[in-house]
């Protein structure tokens, strides 16, 4: 306490202001050092989403050029599909035309023979309204 009393005993606002300015002064190298900090962190920060930023716009464009190329196989696989699906129904039209036609060829032969309709339809699977034609042109 002494100390104080002494500084201030001689000349007491000539101390006071001497420490004002002291204060003074160090708050305002305080204050920029603070702000110059805050400078380079936040130079740093923005030069880190600026990076961020760059790679998502190029994760984007990898993503879109994905999606085109996924589409584009779409296409290809949906067309695909449509003439997989035409072709089992064409092997399906033949297989049908071509068992008919078997149907068809040994009802004929089998009325020529001079069998039943009930024979005939049990024997080919034909049902007996189809089978009443044949009978009719074939039969005996």
């Amino acid at each position: 306490m002494d100390f104080l009393n002494k500084m201030f005993e001689n000349d007491p606002t000539g101390t006071f202001t001497n420490i004002l300015i002291f204060l003074f002064i160090f708050l305002c190298v305080t204050v920029a050092g603070s702000f110059f900090y805050d400078l380079k962190k936040n130079s740093y920060n923005l030069k880190k989403i600026e990076v961020s930023e760059r790679a998502l716009k190029d994760l984007i464009e990898a993503f879109r050029s994905l999606e085109q190329q996924t589409n584009s196989q779409k296409k290809i696989l949906d067309e695909y599909k449509y003439i997989l699906e035409r072709s089992n129904q064409e092997i399906s039209r033949l297989g049908d035309s071509l068992n008919k036609d078997s149907n068809i060829t040994s009802a004929i032969k089998m009325a020529n023979e001079g069998k039943s309709i009930d024979e005939i339809s049990n024997t080919t699977g034909m049902s007996k309204d189809e089978i009443e034609p044949i009978m009719k042109y074939h039969g005996k």
